[in-house]
């Protein structure tokens, strides 16, 4: 018996890779979340003064990685999902994949915009 994985270097690895990195992203995202919206409960000026932070482009970028992560994060589980209940998947799971990758980029994109638009049009860099 072989101690390497059948996905050694190939896509299915890369799958599992991110799959796992995007998981941990969004935890910690879940994370920061939690605790920057407990913040109403100790000061609403607080809240307030770190949700303006929220305006800053390095957040907003921030936010479109996140949006990234999110978005393949889910459609990767999807295709895994596929993979698990559907046995006439595997045979096509490269192919999956490669739509995961194109759905999240087409999603992405246009979403990302919309989330640097202020920034783009220059109505928030003062």
């Amino acid at each position: 018996m072989s101690s390497t994985t059948v996905y050694k270097g190939r896509s299915g690895q890369w799958a599992f890779v991110a799959h796992r990195i995007t998981g941990v992203l969004v935890f910690l995202f879940l994370l920061l979340h939690i605790v920057d919206v407990s913040l109403i409960n100790l000061s609403a000026e607080l809240y307030d003064e770190v949700h303006q932070l929220y305006g800053n482009v390095l957040l907003r970028l921030f936010e479109v990685g996140l949006l990234f992560a999110l978005l393949f994060h889910s459609l990767n589980g999807l295709r895994l999902v596929a993979v698990d209940f559907f046995p006439g998947a595997v045979r096509n799971e490269r192919r999956l994949l490669s739509a995961v990758v194109v759905l999240t980029v087409a999603v992405g994109v246009p979403c990302g915009y919309v989330i640097m638009k202020p920034f783009i049009d220059g109505t928030l860099l003062g």
